[in-house]
């Protein structure tokens, strides 16, 4: 993945997207995305909305194109993409699409210091993880269903379809988990492992 890929956000990713349809201004970008469930996936809020349109002003990828006037209401910039702006989009999105993204979720890091608690407590917190994800995938499934009764393409639905299949996947592998730990199917160890410490030792440096 390209440096340039890494550096860019999500929410700048959205923007240059949105803009790339038309012109908008950032109040009108935000609730397009609300109104796609975007910020399903992304972290939107005013603040960090107009800190990344600056951002991208300032890199010549956006332009201020009009103000908008109405009645009492501040007046609004509306931006519109530029051509430099369109090529950082395309080569985001392909850089992302063909190169898997090292990432670190908080899931991993509560995995790998489980043994720390006890296994009943491990257990039961899974289950409670495992519940949580099927009302998450719930409420997703019936958004997407409802957005294809307007008439939305699957193409500008795959996204939502994807993060339901992670969510469904990972329901799935904490319910085998949860289900191998009652059993004692799982072996356990309340505190430091010694066998993942000689493991580490011997295999850290591959692992980073």
């Amino acid at each position: 993945m390209s440096d340039t890929a890494a550096e860019i956000s999500a929410l700048a990713l959205s923007i240059l997207e949105l803009l790339d349809e038309r012109p908008m201004h950032p109040y009108e970008l935000a609730s397009t995305m609300r109104e796609r469930h975007q910020d399903e996936f992304i972290r939107l809020n005013f603040g960090s909305l107009y800190h990344t349109v600056d951002v991208l002003e300032r890199n010549g990828w956006i332009v201020p194109t009009e103000r908008e006037k109405e009645g009492r209401r501040p007046e609004r910039t509306i931006y519109r993409l530029t051509d430099s702006g369109r090529e950082i989009l395309v080569r985001v999105v392909s850089d992302i699409l063909a190169h898997p993204r090292r990432e670190y979720p908080h899931f991993a890091a509560g995995l790998m210091f489980m043994h720390h608690i006890d296994k009943t407590q491990a257990a039961e917190h899974l289950k409670n993880r495992a519940s949580a994800l099927k009302a998450t995938s719930e409420k997703l499934n019936t958004i997407m269903s409802e957005l294809r009764q307007e008439g939305v393409s699957r193409l500008s639905l795959v996204e939502l379809e994807h993060k339901i299949a992670m969510l469904d996947a990972e329901r799935r592998w904490v319910g085998n988990l949860e289900k191998e730990i009652n059993e004692g199917r799982l072996e356990w160890k309340v505190g430091s492992d010694p066998d993942y410490e000689r493991f580490r030792r011997r295999h850290g440096s591959r692992t980073h």
